[in-house]
């Protein structure tokens, strides 16, 4: 699973105050909102992921009971039960 890097968080929010007002600090928040935003994408697909795979194991999880309730049945049989 990916995980952030410190490298990348730590400047997210951070912007100089006497850049704030200039066209260079509307730039550098724009770059940060971008990286941002693909950072919450990347998340997204992440859980996106984690949900498919829940998923598939709840089926797994189903499909194993019906096995053994199978298996339990036709064991009975052989033992005449």
């Amino acid at each position: 699973m990916m995980e952030p890097t410190n490298n990348k968080l730590a400047g997210i929010f951070q912007t100089s105050v006497g850049l704030r007002g200039s066209e260079e600090g509307r730039r550098t928040v724009h770059r940060r909102l971008v990286g941002l935003t693909i950072t919450v994408g990347k998340i997204d697909r992440v859980l996106a992921d984690v949900q498919t795979q829940i998923k598939n194991l709840r089926q797994n999880r189903i499909n194993l009971r019906l096995v053994r309730e199978q298996l339990a049945g036709m064991e009975a049989k052989w033992r005449g039960e």
